[in-house]
């Protein structure tokens, strides 16, 4: 039996604050005993809690949870789209193997909400190794975030495309076989070909290619809004990303003038909100002790910064907080070093799983 619109809500509120409830003890008892090595061995099985939850929770949802989740039953399940292996043949090819082993639509749906979780479980796992942090902390960071949700049961494809950039991301800094960096940034390319835009940001954000000096970002970002709100953006200059991209690409329409009924224009609420990460961002920065680990932390800072310009100026177009999740999908790892055993200055840590509570409340009252 699938799980209804009213009861998977219902359900996926009671995981969260279940998971709260864990994350906020875990946290007093870091504080009081001082216990940051023995909470984190904890917090590599308490992590599962969560993802025995959402897996059948997302994966047994019937196909009216999510807009796209219907989309999909019509355009890539009852029809025989051919592959095209050109570019995003994989989210095809995938619910064709599903098919021809004879299972049904919400097998495919179990199967791609498992590849979501666990792909994500693993990148996350892996930075929290490089920082030396509590994978369930950072499990509960994104899971805070109001566009997991969105990436669970709606734009399901992208949310593929991204959980595997953030594994390319963790194999990066942890200096993996490029290879492996390699493959995983390939697969995110073939789940959803926009995957090509952070993979450009992330290049000029290096610290190897960046041309401009740490200051020059932020002057960058302050550039970006001023643009925005005098509504210059990616529609001027879309004849030159139409070339590139083809008239009759079918992204095409996102480009266009016409709205398809999404409010478009300058959007303050989400420049306050990812302004406010950028600052929570330069404390947490301040807060690092190796010179090393704060080098490779500026980086996914400038990433931001740029990924969130480019979030400005898609405020023209309809759809833009497709390209907002270029910028938010860094948020667990710009909080990770946080809840770090040996990278930051210790401090009191509960007010941030507060302030995570507080997001997940506000953005489900602000829906």
């Amino acid at each position: 039996m699938l799980i209804d619109n009213i009861n998977f809500n219902l359900l996926y509120n009671i995981t969260y604050f279940f998971v709260a409830f864990l994350v906020v003890v875990s946290v007093f008892s870091v504080e009081i005993n001082k216990d940051y090595i023995k909470q984190q061995k904890f917090g590599k099985i308490l992590v599962f809690i969560p993802i025995l939850f959402l897996i059948p929770l997302i994966g047994l949802r019937d196909y009216n949870v999510g807009t796209d989740t219907t989309n999909y039953y019509h355009i890539v399940w009852l029809t025989n789209e051919s592959i095209s292996l050109d570019t995003e043949f994989l989210f095809i090819f995938l619910a064709k193997i599903t098919k021809y082993l004879g299972l049904s639509y919400s097998s495919f749906l179990f199967i791609v909400a498992t590849i979501f979780i666990l792909i994500n479980y693993i990148a996350l796992k892996k930075i929290c190794n490089y920082y030396n942090s509590n994978i369930l902390y950072t499990f509960f960071i994104y899971f805070s975030m109001f566009f997991f949700l969105s990436l669970s049961i709606n734009i399901i494809r992208q949310g593929l495309s991204l959980s595997f950039l953030l594994l390319a991301y963790s194999y990066l800094i942890n200096k993996s076989n490029k290879k492996k960096v390699i493959m995983a940034a390939v697969i995110a390319i073939t789940f959803h070909v926009t995957a090509l835009i952070p993979i450009l940001i992330y290049f000029v954000s290096h610290k190897k290619y960046r041309i401009l000096k740490n200051e020059y970002f932020y002057l960058l970002y302050i550039l970006f809004i001023i643009l925005s709100y005098l509504n210059i953006g990616l529609l001027d200059i879309s004849p030159y990303i139409l070339e590139v991209l083809g008239s009759d690409n079918r992204r095409a329409d996102y480009l266009s003038d016409d709205d398809f009924g999404y409010t478009i224009g300058f959007k303050p609420q989400f420049v306050v909100f990812n302004t406010f990460f950028l600052f929570v961002a330069l404390y947490v920065k301040s807060r690092i002790l190796s010179s090393a680990i704060k080098s490779e932390y500026s980086v996914i800072i400038r990433y931001y910064i740029l990924a969130s310009c480019t979030f400005f100026m898609a405020f023209q177009i309809p759809f833009s907080d497709r390209w907002g999740l270029f910028s938010w999908i860094s948020i667990p790892i710009l909080l990770t070093p946080l809840f770090s055993a040996t990278y930051i200055k210790k401090g009191i840590k509960i007010h941030w799983i507060l302030l995570l509570i507080s997001i997940f409340v506000g953005f489900n009252i602000y829906a």
